[in-house]
């Protein structure tokens, strides 16, 4: 038994095949087997139920996963922690949220390549559903993007907050002299993310929460897409401030007045607690310090 075979026995499991596994660690199908084979051999055990079957393990191969996940996250740990960064070669996948994409994500991208000049950084601009989609097939180390979280043996770490308000442009005529309720506005056209989205369920209740309904919602999966929409006066639409304060300042949107106020939209980060911890910790640790959105205050 040794460490390589221990390693192509986790990413077997985690990744359901040992094609997959093949890839992820740049090697052959027959040679992802035949580590397997070894170790089985060097143990005296069966590790799966079907030698063709990857997703099913016997007890025994279940006890050794634990044993095994524990050495490669020790192993892991000891390379981030005591040697040098610049020899870390890995590739992290990073899920980002729009609003994170548009804000502060260059900056983050920045800092992680200054301490990590080896280490590949992919990002992953999507929809929160999407995200998570990708995240629980393994497809993310780590995700920045909105509440609510979902899913047990995560890691949630906070990110801030960013205020929403409702914009249009001011040729709409939107009184500005009254507070807008769900009432008055929902006879004009809503433009916003799709249902996969935090935006669109946010939109949602609050509409509900004053029993009123947007006669129509029209959707899109891009937020620079709802703004510009937004701009050519086709409707009304829910955006950040922070991204979009110049085109308030030349006359191309406006602050709806609208009442009841949203409450700010929570963003945070997350990784399994199972995956890369000290690494992805790591991460969300630089992810918290970059992040330009205030912090959410207690009550």
């Amino acid at each position: 038994m040794n460490f390589k075979q221990l390693e192509t026995f986790v990413w077997t499991v985690r990744l359901g095949s040992f094609s997959a596994a093949a890839d992820k660690l740049n090697s052959t199908q027959p040679s992802v087997t035949m580590r397997i084979q070894e170790l089985e051999k060097s143990l005296s055990i069966d590790l799966f139920d079907s030698p063709r079957r990857a997703s099913r393990l016997t007890q025994q191969g279940r006890d050794l996963l634990d044993y095994a996940e524990k050495i490669l996250a020790l192993s892991s740990e000891a390379q981030i922690r005591l040697g040098d960064p610049a020899s870390i070669t890995r590739r992290v996948r990073l899920g980002v949220g729009e609003t994170i994409a548009l804000t502060w994500l260059p900056q983050l991208i920045a800092r992680l390549n200054e301490q990590f000049p080896a280490m590949v950084i992919e990002s992953e601009v999507d929809l929160t559903a999407a995200l998570w989609s990708k995240f629980d097939t393994g497809d993310l180390d780590v995700m920045l993007l909105p509440t609510p979280v979902q899913g047990a043996n995560l890691v949630i770490g906070d990110l801030g907050i960013s205020p929403y308000t409702w914009m249009a442009n001011p040729k709409l005529g939107i009184p500005e002299d009254r507070a807008q309720s769900p009432a008055d506005l929902q006879r004009f056209p809503i433009i916003t993310l799709s249902r996969d989205s935090v935006l669109h369920e946010v939109i949602e209740d609050w509409f509900r929460g004053s029993r009123a309904e947007p006669h129509r919602v029209d959707v899109c999966n891009s937020l620079g897409v709802v703004a510009s929409l937004t701009i050519s006066g086709l409707g009304i639409s829910l955006l950040p401030p922070e991204i979009y304060q110049r085109e308030i300042e030349r006359g191309e949107l406006m602050v709806i007045n609208a009442a009841p106020v949203l409450k700010p939209i929570e963003f945070i980060s997350v990784y399994r607690r199972d995956r890369e911890p000290a690494l992805n910790e790591i991460i969300a640790e630089i992810a918290h310090d970059t992040s330009t959105f205030p912090t959410l205050k207690p009550g």
